[in-house]
């Protein structure tokens, strides 16, 4: 399992007379319009799987808990893309860094007997 941030983030951008503007980078929505995007040729089953994670991205705001599967679909879908541009490099490094989640292992106090973990 990977745990994905989802939150907007800003990036600088230097207007036509030099002044530094700063723009918001729509981090989910950009996931959400790449998944199903015309330009990768999906077929039928493809493009369920693609919209199922969409589906789950829309139930959360900051960030989301992704099965290995979908991780991998994601994943598949940035090696396929063209079209990435220059500020579009930190949505790639938080995908490919995305962190993974160790199955969690249940933990109960001892209450001071010596017999939790």
């Amino acid at each position: 399992m990977r745990r994905l941030d989802l939150k907007n983030y800003t990036f600088s951008v230097p207007d036509q007379k030099g002044v530094i503007k700063f723009n918001t980078y729509n981090f989910k929505k950009t996931l959400e319009d790449i998944l199903p995007h015309h330009g990768l040729g999906l077929n039928g089953p493809e493009l369920l799987d693609a919209m199922e994670v969409v589906a789950k991205l829309g139930k959360v705001e900051k960030e989301i808990i992704l099965s290995d599967s979908d991780y991998r679909l994601i994943i598949k879908t940035c090696e396929k893309f063209r079209g990435f541009q220059k500020f579009d490099d930190k949505f790639l490094e938080r995908i490919y860094n995305c962190p993974i989640i160790p199955d969690q292992v249940l933990s109960f106090p001892d209450n001071g007997n010596g017999k939790g973990k």
